[in-house]
């Protein structure tokens, strides 16, 4: 029934026209509709309930749309940072690699500039002990005219052809003659001193590496010969000259602590002085 048709029944009803059947089928109307009504109450009520939830859900996702952007510009700019070192990275290994190129280059052209000096001065220290050997050799032949070989002369004359040549500042042709003194004898009892005179001709030299090598041989070979505690003060000194201080120090006072009465003690002590 519609609207209009129960309107009519109740004027009738308020008019005391109506029957007994209109005022029933009237109440059915009217439970109907209240029916009607709370179903479409309850269907309104579900609407605005998933309408409140679409609402939150879009705030939701709007939410999370703005924390996803964010997010996003925030990974776009550590890719940004990330590409800016990565570039600085590498032009700073393309520039190590290209000194490291440049120190390899360096380092054989050194190599290769040391082993042609080497071999020069090889070369150069043979020639200068053949023409040294020569000059001994003659000067031989001169303070011993009878002997016509090196190999004729005696232990005496061949140290004492070297020992000239060193007090005349001859020191190489000197080194060669206590060489060939050792060489041909190297039990005698004056091969301590030509050791010694073979490191007093490097320290006149100023080659004074090799100097301390021969005062060595004295010290530790030939321990209670009469050249010790001078190798001891010689050797201070060359370790001086090289600027090692420390070590001439410690080899000056173990010469005073060993031989504390002799005259190579009391230059030692007076170099100690100066050196510290």
């Amino acid at each position: 029934m519609s609207k209009f048709a129960i309107t009519i029944l109740l004027m009738t009803v308020i008019s005391g026209c109506a029957t007994h059947s209109n005022v029933s089928y009237l109440q059915t109307q009217v439970a109907s509709l209240q029916q009607e009504n709370r179903k479409l109450g309850a269907s309104l009520e579900k609407l605005r309930s998933d309408v409140e939830g679409q609402y939150k859900l879009r705030e939701l996702v709007a939410g999370q749309d703005a924390e996803f952007f964010q997010f996003k510009n925030q990974i776009g700019e550590l890719k940004g940072r990330f590409e800016e070192t990565e570039h600085r990275v590498g032009q700073t290994v393309q520039g190590l690699e290209k000194n490291l190129a440049q120190a390899r280059q360096l380092i054989d052209r050194n190599s290769e500039a040391n082993a042609f000096h080497d071999t020069r001065l090889s070369r150069l220290e043979t020639y200068m002990g053949l023409e040294s050997a020569d000059k001994f050799k003659a000067r031989a032949e001169t303070e011993y005219p009878q002997k016509s070989e090196l190999t004729q002369l005696t232990e005496d004359e061949l140290y004492n052809v070297a020992k000239k040549m060193f007090d005349n500042g001859e020191y190489e042709s000197a080194l060669q003659g206590f060489q060939t003194f050792l060489n041909k004898f190297p039990g005698s009892q004056k091969a301590d001193n030509a050791h010694f005179w073979i490191g007093e001709t490097y320290f006149e030299e100023k080659w004074y590496e090799k100097a301390i090598l021969e005062y060595e041989k004295v010290i530790n070979n030939y321990p209670k010969g009469n050249k010790v505690p001078a190798a001891y003060l010689k050797q201070g000194l060359s370790f001086h000259k090289l600027g090692e201080n420390a070590n001439a120090r410690l080899i000056l006072k173990a010469l005073i602590q060993k031989f504390p009465n002799g005259n190579e003690a009391k230059i030692a002590k007076h170099k100690i002085a100066e050196i510290q």
